[in-house]
């Protein structure tokens, strides 16, 4: 029990030195670790719809700025 305590301490001070911009890349894994579905949203509003247009555009203008989900796994 002390070293379960320990390692999700462990865990929550890696998480909060990862950069703002890379944090969404860990939500895929963390719910892949959790054994929960991963839920695919439908009925996106305008505004969601332009905004996913606006990343997709950003990550083929600079990839690099993006952080490939193979590389976290």
């Amino acid at each position: 029990m002390v070293e379960t305590v320990a390692l999700r301490e462990e865990i929550y001070r890696i998480i909060d030195l990862i950069p703002e911009r890379n944090l969404s890349a860990l939500r895929p894994l963390l719910t892949v670790l959790m054994d929960e579905p991963i839920f695919i949203e439908t009925d996106l509003t305008d505004e969601e719809h332009s905004l996913i247009e606006d990343g997709v555009k950003r990550y083929r203008s600079h990839p690099e700025d993006f952080v490939p989900l193979e590389r976290l796994l």
